[in-house]
């Protein structure tokens, strides 16, 4: 008798707490102009549109080669935005503590060129490398890979 007691009670508890909406439900709930403009279930993508910004780079990979260990390694990575709306960069991360970026903090207007600065640490770091640099910004793709490769020698 107990076990049909928390039987039913669980059902309850799985019944109360579905309160997801179907796709009629879904499309219900659209404003009249907007039903049948975009299908139920997909993600709208922010400045996905014809007026984005586009965060162009000119060549996203850089080789150093070969350094000794204890050396600094700088480049530039350029950009343009070839959008049609100023390019806004949020943020730029950088895999690992040894590579520090620096990038415009100002918006760039439509086609403007832009960089991101990039010094890699080899200390400490001997052998191949592979340091990847994250651009965050109101792109109509809003995350770009940076690559900085090559070798430290001891």
């Amino acid at each position: 008798m107990k076990w049909i007691s928390l039987f039913f009670a669980g059902l309850l508890l799985v019944t109360a707490c579905n309160t997801g909406k179907n796709q009629e439900q879904e499309a219900a709930d659209l404003p009249l102009d907007q039903i049948g403009k975009q299908p139920v279930g997909q993600a709208v993508i922010p400045g996905a549109d014809s007026a984005a910004a586009v965060l162009e780079v000119e060549n996203d990979s850089y080789d150093f080669g070969e350094v000794k260990e204890g050396e600094k390694v700088e480049h530039e990575f350029m950009f343009t935005n070839t959008g049609s709306s100023p390019l806004i960069i949020s943020n730029v991360q950088a895999s690992c503590g040894c590579t520090t970026p620096e990038y415009s903090k100002n918006p760039i207007a439509p086609g403007e060129k832009g960089m991101v600065k990039v010094v890699f640490n080899s200390a400490g770091q001997v052998g191949k490398q592979h340091k990847v640099v994250t651009v965050s910004s109101n792109a109509a793709s809003p995350n770009t890979l940076l690559h900085l490769r090559g070798e430290v020698k001891k």
